[in-house]
């Protein structure tokens, strides 16, 4: 082995070793393009398009190259993704109830429940310092919490 590729190896050892270590992002467009695939349809479906992008198309090792060597540095640097932002999450129980949240762009997160009758009940999450509140759609709020937990104090209604 020449020296010049010797030392090529090392440095890309090097490179993968920093790379990989302390600079752990959300992985939000890996994530995207993977919950789009869960969402297509039966198991079926899901696993012809899994199949499709990570063995005949490189979509996922793209968006992943993307996500650890561009995205994630910046989340690093900034603290904030640039695709995370208004993520969206969302879940149904067994019975049929769901839940729905949303990143803001302002650092809340909004919250949506809707049961198995149509009924809604939201709240929105603020971070104030080391202080959460869950404040109503009337903008009264309804629980504040220190992120310790000590002095937790909740409101009545």
């Amino acid at each position: 082995m020449s020296i010049r590729k010797f030392v090529c190896a090392m440095v890309l050892a090097a490179f993968t070793c920093a790379s990989m270590s302390g600079c752990y992002g959300s992985n939000a467009l890996f994530n995207k393009v993977h919950n789009w695939n869960g969402s297509l349809g039966d198991k079926w479906i899901n696993s012809i398009v899994h199949f499709v992008f990570f063995g005949i198309l490189p979509v996922y090792g793209f968006t992943l190259f993307v996500d650890v060597v561009i995205l994630n540095v910046i989340e690093f640097w900034t603290g904030s993704n640039p695709l995370a932002m208004g993520d969206t999450y969302e879940e149904m129980d067994a019975n049929g109830n769901k839940i729905y949240a949303v990143k803001n762009a302002d650092g809340s997160l909004s919250v949506n429940m809707v049961d198995v009758n149509g009924k809604t009940a939201g709240f929105t999450l603020h971070r104030d310092g080391n202080v959460i509140s869950a404040v109503d759609a009337s903008g009264a709020t309804i629980a504040m919490r220190n992120i310790d937990g000590v002095n937790a104090a909740f409101a009545q209604k």
